[in-house]
C-alpha cells in the first residue's frame, strides 16, 4: 500500500522513485561495507601504513579529473539523445567517449612510467623507505590499475544518463564488496602489506566493470554498444564543450578534497591522516544517503529541461529541500553520538577529537545543500558560475588551509573547507532560482 503510494506520479518521477528505492538498498549495503573496510584494513595495516594508504588513495583519485570531463559530458549528451529517441547519435557519443578515454588513459600510463623514477614519494608523504619499502613502485602499479579502471567507468555514466543510477550504484557497491572480501582474505592468509591493499582497492572495481561490459552492451543497451565504426570526431566538440567545464569542476574539487590528505600528511605526519579520514568517513554517510535521492535528479532534470518541463524541476526541488533539512538534523544527531559510534566502530586505537567531529558535521551540512542544487544545475547545463567559483576556491584553499593549519592544526583544514564552500552554496541557490524563474540572463544562463 505504502509502496504503491510512493510510486505514484508521472513517468519521469516514477522512474526516479524506483531508482531511489533500489539505490537505498544498495547504498545501505555500501554504507555497511564502507564502515567495515576501516576496521578490516586497520587490522591488516598499522595506523601509520593506513594513513599512507589513505593519502595515496586521495592522490590516485586525482586521475578522476583527467578525463577532460568526458564521463560527465557523456552523461549529459547521451541523456539529451535519449530524450530525442536518437539512438544512433547516442551510440556515437558512447563510442567516441570510450575510445577517447582509452587514448587519454593510455597516455597517462606512459607519462607516469616515464616520470616515476624521478618522483620521490617519500619526501612528498613525509615518510622513509625503512617504514614503507618500494613506495614508488606501489604508487605506479596502483596508478596503472586506476587508469584502466577509469576507462571502463564510463559504463556507469551510461546508466546515469539513462536515468538508472541504481545500475551505476550496483557496480560501485560490487567493487567495494570485492575489495572488502579480498582484504579480509589477506588478513587471514598474509601479513600486512601495503601493496596488496593498494591492488585490492584499485583492482576490485576494474574486475566488476570488465564483467559488466558484456551485460550492459550486449543485453541491456545493445543499441549503445561502442564500436570503432561509430567513433565520430564531430561529437568531440559537444563532448568537450560540456566536458571541459566538468573537467575544471573536477580538478578544483580534487584540489579541495584530495590535497587535504596530502597536506595533513606532509605537515603533521601520516598518522594524523587517519583520525581526519575516520571522522570524514563517518559523516560522509549523510551525503552518501542524500546522493541516493539527488543523483537521479541530474539526468532527470536534463530530460525535463530538454522537454521544457520546468514545473517538474520546481516541484522536485521543493521536496529535495525538505529532505536536506532532515539530513542536516541527522548529521547533528550523529555529532552528538559520535564518541559512542567511534568506540563501537574502531575501538580506542584512534582518538578523534570532539571539535574535529563538530567541524566535520558543519562541513557536511554545507556540502549536501550545495550538492543538491548543483545536481539540478549540472543537469540543465548551467556550469560557468560553478566553474569560476570552484576554481577560485581551489586556488585559495592552499594558502588559507596552510595558515589556519598552523594556527589550529588539522581542524584548521576543516574550517577552510567550510568557509570556502559557503560561496558555492550561496551561488548555486541564487542561480537555480534565476534559471527556473526565467531570469537567467548573462552569465547566470551559462
Amino acid at each position: 500500500m505504502l509502496l504503491n503510494k510512493f510510486l505514484k506520479g508521472d513517468g519521469r518521477t516514477v522512474k526516479a522513485k524506483k531508482n531511489i528505492l533500489a539505490s537505498f538498498l544498495l547504498k545501505g549495503l555500501d554504507g555497511l561495507i564502507y564502515l567495515l573496510l576501516v576496521p578490516v584494513t586497520l587490522g591488516y595495516l598499522n595506523e601509520y601504513e593506513y594513513g599512507i594508504w589513505l593519502t595515496l588513495n586521495s592522490v590516485l583519485m586525482w586521475i578522476n579529473s583527467f578525463d577532460i570531463g568526458l564521463g560527465n559530458g557523456l552523461r549529459n549528451m547521451l541523456a539529451i539523445s535519449a530524450a530525442k529517441d536518437n539512438w544512433s547519435e547516442g551510440k556515437a557519443y558512447v563510442s567516441t567517449t570510450f575510445i577517447m578515454l582509452s587514448v587519454l588513459m593510455g597516455g597517462f600510463i606512459a607519462i607516469g612510467g616515464l616520470l616515476e623514477p624521478f618522483i620521490n614519494w617519500y619526501d612528498i608523504l613525509g615518510t622513509s623507505p625503512a617504514k614503507v619499502p618500494h613506495l614508488g613502485q606501489i604508487v605506479y602499479v596502483s596508478f596503472v590499475v586506476f587508469c584502466l579502471n577509469f576507462i571502463f567507468k564510463f559504463i556507469g555514466n551510461v546508466y546515469l544518463a539513462m536515468q538508472l543510477p541504481a545500475g551505476n550504484n550496483f557496480l560501485v557497491v560490487m567493487g567495494h564488496l570485492l575489495s572488502l572480501v579480498i582484504i579480509y582474505l589477506l588478513t587471514c592468509f598474509t601479513r600486512g602489506n601495503l601493496f596488496y591493499v593498494a591492488l585490492a582497492y584499485t583492482g576490485s572495481p576494474l574486475i566488476i566493470y570488465l564483467l559488466s561490459y558484456p551485460v550492459t552492451f550486449f543485453k541491456i543497451f545493445p543499441l549503445l554498444r561502442p564500436s570503432f565504426k561509430t567513433f565520430d570526431k564531430k561529437y568531440l566538440k559537444s563532448l568537450f564543450n560540456v566536458g571541459m567545464q566538468f573537467f575544471f569542476l573536477q580538478i578544483a574539487g580534487v584540489v579541495l578534497f584530495g590535497i587535504t590528505n596530502l597536506m595533513i600528511s606532509h605537515k603533521f605526519g601520516p598518522e594524523n591522516v587517519t583520525p581526519y579520514n575516520i571522522a570524514y568517513r563517518l559523516f560522509s554517510l549523510i551525503p552518501m544517503v542524500m546522493s541516493i535521492i539527488i543523483s537521479p535528479m541530474w539526468s532527470a532534470s536534463t530530460d525535463a529541461y530538454a522537454r521544457g518541463d520546468v514545473d517538474w524541476i520546481k516541484r522536485t526541488m521543493r521536496t529535495i529541500n525538505k529532505l536536506m533539512l532532515l539530513g542536516s538534523g541527522v548529521c547533528l544527531l550523529m555529532f552528538a553520538c559520535s564518541k559512542i559510534i567511534y568506540r563501537i566502530w574502531v575501538g580506542s586505537e584512534v582518538i578523534i577529537p570532539w571539535s574535529m567531529s563538530g567541524l566535520m558535521a558543519v562541513f557536511i551540512i554545507v556540502f549536501i545543500w550545495s550538492s543538491a542544487y548543483s545536481q539540478f544545475l549540472n543537469g540543465m547545463g548551467r556550469l560557468k558560475i560553478q566553474t569560476i567559483n570552484t576554481i577560485t576556491v581551489a586556488l585559495l584553499f592552499y594558502p588559507v588551509a596552510d595558515v589556519l593549519g598552523d594556527c589550529l592544526g588539522v581542524n584548521g583544514f576543516i574550517i577552510s573547507l567550510i568557509l570556502l564552500n559557503l560561496s558555492g552554496l550561496v551561488l548555486n541557490v541564487v542561480q537555480f532560482n534565476k534559471v527556473i524563474n526565467h531570469r537567467d540572463t548573462g552569465i547566470w544562463g551559462k
